[in-house]
């Protein structure tokens, strides 16, 4: 815990990503990497196998963008490195492990962008407004040039602090007209990423598997990671033991089920809500 709160402390982070908690969010799930890496092993070489396909895809190998990069964990870098003149990672902050990286390649350009473009107007929005009309901006030419889009498990993670804040700022967290906000900015994400003129590789949450210790014949509790919009059709598909016993509860494991799609350019996801 005291490590945690030096990174907080003296982590580059601007000001605005802290007061919406993505910095506090980033070294929790940092911190959790290094609790659970055994149980996160299939997960994270499930998302480099993947990543790894894609790029045998490609025609061409000079730029590649990677959205949600994180702490670069679920990501081969070193064979992106390898195979790319450019690898831009894209996420609202960065912590030092990934940073010194980025400082000792020549390759490695680090991007601080809110793939929502929300927080900033969301801070800005006057009380009694309609929150149905809360949707995504995202960066217009953040993509630009690229020959490969990777959203890497950062999909169902887009609402959740727009979400945070606006409960915060009075909207009921029960409403309906929340959900839909939440979901419209998951449904954005997609529509961007199939705009773009490079194929593109989604990894994404899909369901969260809650299943008792002690039960284990016990049916799970399961949620929709993405707010009630599906997938008819993924590529593969894999379990993330994400937080087991006693992570976040000593009577509960918690699981995700995670999905990977591959666009050619042109293409469009298969989705229902």
């Amino acid at each position: 815990m005291l490590s945690e709160a030096f990174s907080f402390l003296f982590a580059k982070c601007e000001n605005k990503f802290r007061r919406f908690g993505y910095l506090h969010e980033a070294i929790a799930i940092d911190a959790r990497f290094q609790r659970c890496q055994s149980a996160w092993a299939s997960h994270l070489e499930n998302t480099r196998s993947e990543i790894s396909s894609a790029i045998c895809k490609l025609s061409k190998h000079k730029k590649v963008i990677v959205l949600g990069a994180g702490a670069g964990h679920d990501i081969p870098l070193n064979n992106l490195e390898r195979q790319f003149e450019m690898v831009v990672l894209v996420d609202v902050v960065f912590l030092k492990s990934i940073r010194q990286k980025a400082r000792r390649s020549s390759s490695i350009f680090l991007v601080e962008a809110d793939l929502t473009g929300l927080v900033t107007s969301v801070e800005q929005l006057k009380p009694g407004f309609d929150v149905s009309e809360v949707r995504s901006n995202p960066p217009a030419d953040l993509l630009k040039d690229a020959d490969l889009v990777i959203s890497c498990n950062v999909l169902s993670q887009l609402p959740i602090n727009i979400q945070n804040w606006l409960i915060k700022s009075g909207i009921d967290e029960d409403s309906d007209k929340l959900k839909i906000c939440c979901r419209n900015i998951v449904i954005d994400h997609l529509t961007w990423l199939e705009g773009c003129e490079a194929p593109v590789l989604l990894i994404t949450d899909l369901d969260r598997q809650l299943s008792a210790v002690s039960e284990p014949g016990k049916e799970d509790l399961r949620d929709n990671a993405l707010y009630g919009l599906k997938f008819n059709k993924l590529d593969k598909s894999w379990i993330w033991n994400i937080a087991p016993s006693p992570e976040i509860d000593k009577n509960y494991n918690l699981k995700h089920l995670v999905g990977s799609v591959y666009l050619n350019r042109e293409e469009f996801f298969d989705i229902t809500y």
